[in-house]
């Protein structure tokens, strides 16, 4: 279990409304009043409050006395948790200082219908009244400057964080027109037609029969597309014609044969003769 303490209690600072006791806060006519709750050290605990022109109060409370609180107000769990709503009541819930003559009251709630917590605080003559508005003052600066370092810090890592963005953008750019650039050649090839490919998918199965006579029944490809001039033309052309039919010659008779020997052998006699 931690120990009890305010360690770990940063500095807090608002504004705070003003009223005068039993009578509503419009009719009041004072300044602005701030108020701070720092730790002096882990043991004690110091609420400031101050107009900065003539009203200023105060109040130092140790552990013992916010236990005290505690039990008076009613808040169960643990000290932390304590501490917790007591941060979270000063800094975002509503606080009003109630003026009493020459008395004050720093009452601070989260919300409505949650616990108030309630601080008497006491009034301040000068010279206390410098100090605590010098007190008052150092601190607000030194708050400042913390809370300026942080912020610098945060723009610095987002400029680191922006120059990523950008180089992760122009790495994205890039990448998109290499992919662009392969999508597009990888459809040139797509779209280009293949010879084997068309002729594969425009041929038609022919039946066994027919592909066995394809030299009688289909002409080949050279003969459709080789045009035809001169001699080929002309030979083509007879080609073309009908055969003509030629008369068959009757046999010379063996008789006719036997004639002519018959007429030599006839000259021969004459000569004889």
């Amino acid at each position: 279990m931690p120990p009890k303490g305010f360690a770990n209690f940063d500095p807090i600072f608002g504004e705070a409304k003003s009223e005068l006791h039993e009578e509503p806060a419009s009719s009041s006519s004072f300044r602005p009043i701030l108020f701070q709750a720092y730790a002096i050290d882990s043991s004690r605990l110091r609420i400031l409050a101050s107009d900065f022109f003539s009203l200023s109060w105060d109040r130092l409370l140790t552990v013992s006395d916010l236990e005290d609180l505690r039990d008076d107000i009613g808040i169960g769990g643990s000290w932390s948790d304590f501490v917790d709503y007591l941060k979270s009541a000063l800094s975002t819930g509503e606080v009003k200082i109630v003026l009493r003559d020459s008395d004050a009251k720093l009452v601070a709630f989260k919300s409505k219908g949650l616990p108030r917590i309630t601080f008497p605080l006491e009034k301040l003559e000068d010279p206390a009244v410098s100090d605590a508005n010098a007190t008052f003052s150092v601190s607000l600066f030194q708050a400042y400057k913390t809370k300026q370092k942080d912020c610098l810090k945060e723009q610095e890592r987002s400029s680191q964080l922006m120059g990523l963005l950008s180089s992760e953008r122009e790495k994205n750019e890039i990448l998109q027109k290499q992919i662009d650039s392969l999508s597009f050649l990888s459809k040139r090839k797509v779209s280009k037609p293949k010879m084997h490919d068309t002729s594969a998918s425009t041929s038609i199965q022919l039946p066994t029969d027919t592909v066995n006579n394809s030299d009688q029944a289909i002409p080949s490809q050279a003969q459709i597309v080789e045009p035809i001039t001169g001699e080929k033309q002309v030979e083509a052309t007879k080609n073309s014609q009908p055969p003509k039919v030629t008369k068959r010659l009757a046999p010379v008779s063996r008789r006719a044969r036997v004639r002519g020997v018959s007429l030599k052998s006839t000259a021969e006699d004459d000569e004889d003769n």
